[in-house]
């Protein structure tokens, strides 16, 4: 008995007291279609199709601070506003005194090395003790999001309609959405599982992963690889830091990296040139049998070979030929490996 008041006394004295969590609801009734914007200074987004006709929010915390009365002051000072303008759901949640001035950098992955501290624009979260800020939110499947975190990874389910997020510090996940989307984030990886329209996905930090999108893809990194598995429209892809590969595209291809190798199938007929260029690997490229191309390709690191005919005596290096009568330009660079050329 003695050995157990020890321990709680030792316990309390140094904050070890279990995980204390609470939330913040919000619901408002709306259209069958409409935009929700969603601002959040600080936590994780994850939007859901609902079965009912309202936008439900709920602000999900959970910390180990020293005492129940002090998680109490944090939840007063965090503001949680939803309006509607017109078919629009707007979101804003922020803490109205946490921040104060720090003795650090406004980056917000500086908080790993700050004793947990969340930090952003020069100003750091008092509230160290808190772990986790998650926004839950349900909106009706016939719905746009367009939705800002300046810390947190954001995940948005299967919609019908346009999705953009944006973030500073976490990955992007999106299910399948029938619409375009855009997604933009400093500090992780991105994941699309499906969306129809124009897909713009930015990251610094992490690698992009396109599973299918009906039409064009433009998808850019410096931190990772590049994988399209299947896009419908011309397909954008770079990266300085990985390999590329797109697995079926029936456009144009534009793919650059400095950091690996590239290999792209089109699997139809290009109207415009297509471009593909590494400086640290092969290119791989497959071509439908029927296909009308002029290929440019050129290595300085291995050799080009070709499944099409091409001519006896050339530069193994080199290679400047038409296929199946010449067509739209196929262009084929690396300094880091050799081409090949094959025929589905």
């Amino acid at each position: 008995m003695r050995y157990s008041v020890l321990i709680m006394a030792l316990a309390g004295a140094i904050g070890l007291f279990a995980d204390t969590e609470d939330q913040v609801l919000r619901s408002i009734p709306v259209n069958s279609s409409g935009r929700l914007v969603l601002t959040a200074d600080w936590g994780a987004i994850r939007v859901q199709p609902g079965a009912t006709r309202t936008a439900e929010v709920e602000v999900y915390f959970r910390g180990n601070p020293r005492s129940r009365a002090e998680f109490d002051r944090m939840m007063r000072d965090f503001s949680l506003d939803v309006s509607q303008v017109g078919t629009d759901i707007r979101v804003s949640g922020r803490f109205k005194d946490g921040w104060k001035p720090g003795a650090f950098g406004s980056s917000f992955w500086g908080w790993l090395s700050r004793g947990g501290s969340i930090c952003r624009d020069d100003r750091c979260l008092e509230y160290t003790w808190l772990r986790q800020v998650e926004y839950r939110v349900s909106v009706p499947r016939a719905f746009s999001v367009d939705l800002s975190t300046s810390g947190g990874s954001i995940a948005v389910g299967d919609l019908k309609g346009e999705v953009t997020a944006r973030t500073s510090g976490g990955e992007l996940n999106f299910g399948r959405i029938d619409g375009p989307v855009r997604g933009n984030t400093s500090g992780g990886s991105i994941s699309l599982e499906g969306s129809r329209g124009k897909t713009v996905l930015r990251t610094s930090g992490g690698g992009i992963r396109v599973d299918d999108v009906a039409g064009e893809v433009d998808a850019s990194t410096s931190g990772g690889s590049v994988q399209v598995n299947r896009a419908t429209g011309r397909v954008s892809a770079h990266t300085s830091g990985g390999s590329i590969t797109i697995r079926e595209a029936t456009g144009a291809v534009d793919a650059s990296t400095s950091g690996g190798s590239v290999s792209a199938r089109l699997s139809a007929q290009p109207q415009e040139a297509s471009r593909l260029s590494t400086s640290g690997g092969s290119i791989n490229v497959e071509l439908a049998a029927s296909v009308h191309v002029d290929v440019d390709a050129s290595t300085s690191g291995g050799s080009v070979s070709s499944d099409f005919p091409v001519p006896t005596s050339r530069d193994h290096q080199n290679l400047r030929t038409a296929i199946n009568g010449g067509g739209p330009l196929l262009q084929l660079r690396t300094s880091g490996g050799g081409i090949s050329i094959q025929k589905r």
